[in-house]
């Protein structure tokens, strides 16, 4: 990280140059006073690193390297300007990047078209307002999964649209309000459950969906929930304590903190004053596999 500043020194600048591994992704990012999605934080560089090095050691990098016909599929909720999901496409994934209508049409959708040609994975961009209801997701629509376009909706193979389900399921810097704490671990434990059970018809909206994904071996009809990573900032020590308790109470969604040790092995902070990312917490999770299955 020592050839890149922490974001809260950047956010004056209009293109930011992130150099992840060997290739240098040009980002732009709005100081609007819009939404906070606008502009680089903290927590998708730390958790773009640590990922990095996780993927890139034994089990997990020869996992997403023995994927010749069918990449494993992530799905990042609040992409911002789109490092995260840029970062795990160059690691072989390919990545559904969601966010606001507002976010996806002034940042998002632009830098992921600009640096495409970078990463080996494809990332397609959606919007996702976590305050719909999982039933009416629509995962065929070329613009929103849950605010449908008027135009009418391509439907074809799947090639073209991002469907569970999925492999991992990411998000950064969205926990600073308590608001958006419940519609948050109900969109992830709805993706989870998407992506450990066949899903039905009408939740898949005509995408035809193979049978055999990365997560689940030939010959079977499930598939262990998806691994959840979420980089926060401690900002509120009080808010962030809380809702990680209550994503195992209400929604089954079991986590730990990854040990700071840990990170710093990951090489997060290099070049770095301590202080530039104290707070910045990443916690990996799963869903149970039971608590509100039967809402889908």
């Amino acid at each position: 990280m020592s050839d890149t500043q922490p974001a809260h020194h950047t956010k004056h600048l209009p293109v930011l140059a992130c150099p992840f591994n060997s290739i240098t992704f040009h980002l732009l990012q709005r100081d609007d006073g819009i939404s906070n999605g606008t502009a680089l934080w903290l927590g998708a560089q730390v958790l773009s690193v640590y990922l990095s090095a996780e993927f890139s050691k034994g089990k997990s990098k020869k996992t997403i390297e023995t994927y010749d016909t069918a990449r494993p599929k992530a799905i990042e909720l609040g992409s911002g300007i789109g490092l995260m999901a840029l970062a795990l496409a160059s690691l072989g994934y390919d990545v559904l990047a969601t966010d606001t209508m507002h976010v996806c049409a002034s940042v998002l959708r632009s830098n992921i078209n600009v640096n495409a040609h970078l990463v080996p994975g494809h990332v397609h961009v959606r919007e996702l307002d976590w305050g719909v209801d999982p039933t009416g997701w629509i995962w065929d629509d070329s613009v929103s999964i849950t605010s449908p376009t008027p135009l009418p909706r391509r439907v074809g193979n799947g090639r073209d649209f991002l469907a569970p389900p999925f492999d991992l399921i990411v998000s950064s810097d969205t926990i600073y309000d308590t608001a958006l704490v419940a519609p948050l671990f109900e969109t992830i434990r709805a993706l989870s459950a998407l992506s450990s059970t066949p899903s039905p018809p009408s939740l898949l909206s005509g995408i035809e969906i193979s049978p055999t994904s990365p997560s689940k071996s030939p010959g079977t009809s499930t598939s262990k929930p998806p691994d959840i990573f979420l980089a926060v900032e401690r900002r509120d020590p009080t808010l962030i304590t809380a809702a990680f308790r209550r994503a195992g109470e209400e929604w089954g969604l079991l986590f730990q903190r990854v040990p700071e040790k840990r990170l710093r092995r990951a090489g997060v902070g290099v070049g770095w004053d301590a202080g530039e990312w104290e707070g910045v917490e990443v916690w990996r999770g799963r869903w149970d596999g039971v608590t509100g299955a039967s809402k889908l």
